[in-house]
């Protein structure tokens, strides 16, 4: 009975782990949260001035302390001797916290637009590649909302 016990909780926790890599957070243009639906924003007109490809990395720190968590948790399941459960879930703990943090560290490829907007500034945002193509001399609107902005084309 122990033994399915740890099963299941060892199936589950692998379960909670690759779940939580999976949650992501899309930083493409078009993607809008729910929390900013039907809200005011603020909007900047201006003129994409130069464009480089980029990669945006995932954030491994958070899948590190979810899987170290979970690691720990099923290392100490493992076994009933006091001793070895100690040792089982530091082992665990390193072992989930290695594996969530390669799970999370997903790359997308990401645009870096400078745009000059139309008072004169020079601003630079990074976004992740979605569906609009950008290019050097293309009008564009930047929204802003709670200190995120994203730049779509204005044309």
């Amino acid at each position: 009975m122990k033994t399915m016990h740890k099963l299941f909780v060892g199936l589950i926790s692998v379960l909670v782990i690759t779940s939580c890599a999976s949650t992501y957070s899309s930083l493409q243009p078009e993607v809008v949260s729910r929390a900013d639906a039907q809200k005011q924003q603020y909007v900047v007109f201006g003129v994409v001035r130069d464009t480089n490809r980029v990669i945006i990395e995932g954030d491994r720190e958070v899948g590190a302390v979810a899987g170290a968590a979970i690691g720990g948790k099923i290392g100490k399941e493992i076994t009933d001797s006091e001793p070895e459960q100690d040792i089982a879930t530091v082992l665990g703990a390193v072992v989930g916290a290695s594996i969530g943090s390669e799970i999370s560290a997903n790359k997308r490829e990401g645009i870096e637009l400078l745009i000059e907007t139309d008072t004169g500034s020079f601003v630079s945002i990074i976004q992740e590649i979605g569906s609009y193509s950008f290019f050097n001399g293309q009008k564009v609107r930047i929204i802003k909302r709670n200190g995120k902005s994203r730049v779509i084309p204005s044309e």
